[in-house]
């Protein structure tokens, strides 16, 4: 049955009798109509899972920590401000929000919450009119931080967000880890306390985000060991990433 229906099929010009060039031809037709119908369903799975699936943010690895003092005297604390490069490869349907992030200047030490966003201005003549409305601005010799601490981080689908988180290392905003650790909270009481703690090593900040849909990661920059001088005279400073990584992505 199948070899008449396979003849009756092939045969192209009638006479009942499949040569072998029909044949041929006829199998080659097959294969592409199969390839074609095998892609077509691949392309509809492949969209049916990402519809599934949601936000897909791929986080980039920092470049660069930026560290300034804020505040004088014993009151005054150290932040760290970091960018945060994230590309949605999501379609426009599928935005994700940051719903957490935190900071570890020591490996398995406490965390800091994140105070918001910021935006460094590295300027010979830094003075605070140049603060945008709204935001708290700290003013050093040469750098100008533009604080903003209310603001939604999101990921658009099909966009690509680079935002600076602030975090000040202080002990009014640790958060002790789970583990015990000699590097606790009353470490960072203050900015001197906070160079102490820091100075004497390279450094090594882990930060981990928590997104709504695309769940979490946690990105890695080790720096040199901080020149505290050079810190506590200008009152920022900036160090670059030796090494840096992202972990926590999805497989797919």
């Amino acid at each position: 049955m199948i070899e008449e229906v396979t003849t009756y099929l092939a045969d192209d010009d009638g006479d009942k009798v499949v040569s072998a060039r029909e044949r041929r031809v006829f199998n080659a037709e097959v294969l592409v109509a199969s390839a074609g119908f095998i892609l077509a369903i691949t392309l509809a799975a492949i969209n049916a899972f990402y519809a599934t699936r949601g936000s897909v943010v791929v986080v980039q690895p920092p470049e660069q920590l930026t560290l300034y003092r804020d505040g004088e005297g014993d009151r005054a604390v150290l932040t760290i401000a970091v960018r945060l490069a994230m590309i949605n490869a999501a379609d426009s349907q599928h935005g994700d929000v940051m719903m957490d992030a935190s900071l570890s200047p020591i490996v398995g030490g406490p965390k800091f919450r994140y105070g918001g966003t910021v935006k460094p201005v590295f300027t010979d003549r830094a003075d605070a009119d140049k603060c945008d409305v709204g935001a708290r601005c700290i003013v050093l010799p040469g750098f100008l931080a533009i604080e903003q601490t209310d603001e939604i981080i999101d990921v658009p689908g099909g966009t690509v967000r680079g935002t600076y988180l602030y975090y000040p290392v202080a002990e009014w905003n640790c958060v002790a880890a789970k583990a015990k650790s000699a590097a606790g909270c009353p470490q960072f009481a203050n900015f001197e306390a906070t160079m102490k703690t820091l100075g004497a090593k390279p450094l090594t900040v882990t930060i981990d985000i928590d997104l709504f849909q695309d769940g979490a990661r946690r990105i890695t920059c080790t720096a040199p060991e901080i020149n505290v001088a050079y810190l506590r005279k200008q009152g920022w400073t900036t160090m670059s990433c030796g090494n840096a990584k992202v972990t926590g992505a999805p497989w797919f």
